[in-house]
This record gives structure tokens, sequence and C-alpha cells, in this order.
């Protein structure tokens, strides 16, 4: 995500120290009101959550001088599984669509008689749609984070907030 677009994500001013907003998230959490809860995670003060789709993000909560600001960031494994499947399937698809074709004489003599072999057609067909499949899929799934991540800044701010 750009940084103009992580900057659009609010900032919560507080009194609390970093253990107790800690301990006040750990307790929302634990009612089921603030899914994919981490207190400790590898950057940040605490993660969340931030439901995508297709891909799902993770909103980081970082503390400095009485402030909380929130990034995202995109988990990676689903969208590296979903490329790597693109890709993957592309082939098996060549000698099953050859093999259905050929069961044609149609296309058989169209063959024949054109000299046009089915992966002339077919990989290009196949394989230039492809980035544009992964960037229309990033896309959404930031979309969609970004708006799960607002729904989770806003319980955030509910809790620490209440006294």
């Amino acid at each position: 995500m750009d940084q103009g677009e992580q900057n659009s994500l609010p900032t919560i001013k507080t009194d609390l120290s970093a253990d107790e907003i800690r301990a006040r998230l750990l307790k929302l959490s634990k009612r089921g009101k603030l899914a994919g809860y981490n207190q400790e995670p590898q950057h940040g003060l605490v993660s969340v959550a931030a439901h995508g789709t297709p891909f799902d993000s993770e909103l980081i909560a970082e503390f400095d001088e009485g402030e909380l600001r929130f990034r995202l960031r995109l988990l990676p494994l689903m969208p590296i599984v979903f490329v790597v499947m693109l890709l993957v399937a592309i082939w098996p698809g060549l000698p099953l669509t050859d093999a259905f074709l050929s069961s044609f004489e149609w296309y058989a003599r169209f063959e024949a008689n054109t000299g046009i072999l089915l992966w002339y057609w077919y990989l290009p067909l196949t394989i230039l749609p492809t980035p544009f499949a992964i960037k229309s899929s990033l896309n959404k799934s930031r979309a969609s984070a970004k708006e799960s991540a607002i729904e989770a800044t806003e319980k955030i701010g509910k809790a620490i907030s209440a006294g």
C-alpha cells in the first residue's frame, strides 16, 4: 500500500501506556470484537486482522509519544499461492484443450490447412491476462482490507477512550 493510502488511516491520541493499550485490546479481543489480535507482532505495538477479498492483510498499530498510528501489510502467502496456481494451471490446459479439440475433424483440418497450432493462440490467450488478474486481485484486496482496517481502528479507538 502506498504512503498516501497509509496516511488515510486514522491516528488515535491517548494518555495510556503501551501496556494499558495492550490490556484493553486483549480484553476486547477475548470478547470476540477484535479478530486476529496479536499483542506481540514482529513490528509495532499490536496487530489485528484486516480482512480483504480475496487476500487478507494485517493492521499494525505503532505507538509513539501518546499516538497510535496504523499501517496495513498484505499477508504474502495467499497472493503467492494465487500466482503460482495461475501459472501452474496454464500448462495442463494446453494438452487437455489439444486433446479435446483434436477429437473434432474440423479442428484437425483447420490445423492442417492453416498451420496454426494450438499453442500459437492458447498460450497468449492464457498468459497475457495473468498480470491483469493478479493486479486486479491485489487492488480489490487492498481496498477491502482498508475498509476492514477502518472498522478495526474505530473499535480500537472506542476501547482506548473508554474509562
